[in-house]
């Protein structure tokens, strides 16, 4: 039983330390509706043609009014270096994209 509850405690620290180094790991503190209702644009393109190779574009959508535009570029930068295929002329136009339609405001 000793076992169980260290394992859990281990579990739980790792769980904070992760989402307080990474805080788009974590919960958004305010509820947003969710929605993949975004306009047109260039941006959307790129979103779906990046983004949702991996993520449901609700994974992105959730976060609506939650980053600034300094914080959706670090995202972008990071999912980048986890794989996410984005030309390196189109970051700029994706975090443009997330920020003005997504961004908090």
């Amino acid at each position: 039983m000793r076992a169980v509850a260290t394992w859990l405690v281990a579990i739980l620290l790792i769980n904070s330390v992760s989402a307080a180094a990474h805080p788009w790991l974590s919960t958004p503190r305010t509820v947003t509706p969710q929605t993949t209702e975004l306009p047109d644009g260039e941006g959307k393109k790129i979103l779906q043609a990046s983004c949702t190779a991996c993520h449901d574009l609700t994974e992105v959508t959730k976060f609506k009014g939650y980053y600034t535009r300094d914080d959706w570029r670090d995202i972008v930068t990071t999912m980048i270096a986890y794989g996410a295929k984005v030309k390196p002329g189109d970051v700029e136009v994706l975090v443009d994209y997330l920020d003005q339609n997504l961004g908090k405001r």
